[in-house]
């Protein structure tokens, strides 16, 4: 597993004068990556309730196995590198 919180750490100095346009392109990024993921996540417990399946509580206490694991630091990976890339402006490289 890698070390989530290596990001914390960039090489560069992160907010230079030169990069608030960028910091602007992040945070857009970031707040489109937020409404597609709690779009999915309510659409997904309407339709589970709907079957009559209650997630929310399930959701709150569930402890992901090493694979389900891998692949959530995966996609968080993904996630932090994206915004970093876009506040570099090297999205799309």
């Amino acid at each position: 597993m890698s070390d989530p919180t290596r990001f914390n750490h960039p090489i560069r100095e992160t907010l230079a004068e030169a990069d608030v346009g960028r910091v602007g392109s992040a945070v857009l990024a970031l707040t489109r990556e937020l409404w597609v993921l709690s779009d999915r996540m309510a659409v997904m417990e309407a339709l589970l309730e709907r079957h009559g399946i209650d997630i929310g509580g399930e959701i709150e206490c569930f402890e992901p196995d090493a694979q389900m694991q891998a692949r959530l630091d995966q996609r968080g990976q993904a996630l932090v590198e994206g915004i970093l890339a876009a506040l570099a402006g090297t999205e799309g490289d």
